[in-house]
């Protein structure tokens, strides 16, 4: 699979590249770069900035804390294919001695998925408006890491052991290491998930004048990298499959809607501030919302 990458990836370059260009305007209109630019997004980067800091400092400190959970003692347990969903099951079938392999090439997913959207500003329509996609897009990536370190569908609720932990061919600290629970869910994909969507979000609304068709065939494309990602992730040994389709749900929500509630917002009160910010005190974590009128 891993030789596919590149031709997968080719493709979906030529088929974003292509539609972020498309401009099929009335003849008799005058061009895209003589009208007077619309605000798409209602944005406040000197608020939204430092909330979003607090809000990426609250998830890595707590992803620190799922690296540092104990290591199992006891008896490791045991899985058998009845013990685990259909879908599951493809997860205990893998190649141990290829999974720091596929680990890597996972890696590199993850880092190219975290940049795609800062390749929009190749285009001067998405440079005019740097500072409101570069806000929305690190709130969309602090909002998927709040949801893996605080969702109730996480790693902070639910201890699920990684694939590896049930292979006897890995070394006995790796199988028991605390972060060897954190399995549920993947946070390689629910990144990489998030700036693909992201940037087939900021696509799509530059674009009004797609056609479904071409808005589900770039949808479509941008879930290719989170899918693959997905792949090798269980490949290498870190998640079952259910665990990075959760991840690719994350992803999916978070990179689509938080620009799309900034779109509504600037339509719909353009006079008005909206925030969901994270709230943190006594151990738990919640969100809050606020408006400023």
């Amino acid at each position: 699979m891993i030789r596919t990458l590149p031709t997968l990836l080719l493709l979906f370059s030529l088929c974003t590249c292509a539609l972020a260009q498309k401009d099929a305007r009335d003849p008799d209109q005058p061009p895209r770069d003589s009208m007077p630019p619309a605000k798409l997004y209602k944005t406040k980067p000197l608020i939204e900035l430092p909330v979003t800091a607090l809000a990426f400092y609250l998830s890595q400190e707590k992803i620190k804390d799922f690296r540092n959970k104990p290591a199992f003692v006891g008896d490791l347990p045991t899985l058998t294919d009845n013990d685990v969903p259909g879908i599951d099951r493809w997860g205990l079938r893998q190649d141990p001695g290829k999974a720091d392999d596929f680990a890597k090439t996972s890696d590199l997913f993850f880092i190219t998925g975290q940049l795609a959207p800062f390749t929009l500003f190749i285009w001067k329509k998405y440079r005019d408006e740097w500072l409101d996609i570069t806000t929305m897009y690190l709130e969309a990536q602090a909002m998927q890491g709040m949801f893996y370190g605080y969702a109730p569908f996480g790693p902070n609720t639910i201890d699920r052991f990684r694939p590896r932990a049930f292979y006897n061919e890995v070394s006995d600290g790796e199988r028991r290491n605390g972060n060897a629970q954190s399995s549920l869910f993947s946070g390689h994909v629910s990144t990489t998930a998030t700036g693909w969507y992201f940037y087939a979000k900021i696509l799509t609304d530059h674009n009004p004048d797609l056609t479904g068709g071409q808005k589900a065939l770039v949808y479509g494309a941008a879930s290719v990298p989170g899918i693959i990602t997905a792949v090798l992730r269980v490949k290498a040994l870190k998640h079952f499959p259910t665990d990075t389709a959760v991840g690719l749900g994350v992803g999916a929500f978070s990179g689509i809607m938080v620009p799309e509630f900034h779109r509504w917002w600037q339509k719909r009160h353009p006079r008005s501030t909206a925030m969901i910010t994270p709230l943190y005190g006594g151990g738990a974590a919640g969100m809050g919302f606020s408006l400023i009128f």
